[in-house]
Parts: structure tokens; sequence; C-alpha cells
């Protein structure tokens, strides 16, 4: 974990802002409660991140295999208000958990970029104003109550 907190201090000092995705096997997580289990099972991780920037917890997105996290780190565009129309990018870099083994690995995935900025904004417009970090959950199947108008 070392390691990987090095590469991705690295690339943050490099870009500046940058989102990281945690792809998590779905299967290592609490299915009681897989906002939770997500959260703390990257803690360590952000934990680390945030002692020096300002990192923001956006999404967990649920499904039977896998399970991504969201998390922003010193993107100072983002506003919360406005964000279901936000669909500037930002670069994405995927944080993986092998399940052979175990072990963890970070690289860039620019193919995502945009994608992901715009299913960001997408679930801020479902959500309506519901605090962060949002719930996607393919498995059981996501509730939106009161979605923002656009």
């Amino acid at each position: 974990m070392d390691q990987i907190n090095k590469e991705v201090l690295k690339v943050i000092d490099e870009q500046h802002a940058i989102r990281i995705v945690a792809d998590i096997p779905t299967d290592v997580l609490r299915s009681g409660d897989y906002l939770t289990s997500a959260s703390d099972f990257i803690k360590p991780f952000v934990k680390e991140w945030e002692s020096k920037h300002m990192t923001r917890l956006l999404v967990v997105d649920v499904y039977p295999r896998h399970t991504y996290v969201v998390v922003d780190i010193n993107n100072h565009q983002y506003d919360y208000d406005t964000a279901h129309k936000q669909t500037f990018t930002v670069p994405v870099y995927i944080l993986r958990l092998s399940r052979r083994d175990s072990k963890w690995a970070f690289f860039r995935r620019a193919i995502e970029d945009q994608r992901l900025a715009a299913t960001i904004a997408e679930l801020h417009r479902c959500n309506g104003y519901n605090p962060l970090p949002f719930l996607a959950d393919h498995i059981q199947g996501s509730v939106y109550l009161s979605p923002r108008t656009t």
C-alpha cells in the first residue's frame, strides 16, 4: 500500500487535480451496507491523501462483480449546487484490487475522463440534494426520490 500511495502522491503533484476510481471485488464487501463497507475499505488510502490534499468521496457504484468508489482529489472546480450540470473532465486513475493476489495496481485511464464526468453529473441529478457520497446499487436497484430539475 505504501508504494501505491507514493505513486498516487506523485501523480497528484504532477496533475494537481485527479479523480481516482477504486475498483474493488464486490464479494470482499459487506453486502448489507455497501456504502460504508466500500468507504471503509479505501479509508487507509484516503487518510493518507487527505493529510495533504482536498479529497471528496463522490460515489460508491455497486455491481455484482465489482464495486467502484470515486474519489476526487484537489478538484476545486467542483460545486455541489451545480454538479448536476458539470461535465468538465478530471484525469481519471484506476486503483484496482486484484481478486487473485489481493494486490493493488494504480494506472491512468484517460478513456474514462469524459464518461465518468457525465455519469457523476447524472448521479447528482438523480440524487437531488442528498449528501455525498451517493450509492448507485446495480444489484438491489437504486431509488431516486427527489431528483434535481435541470
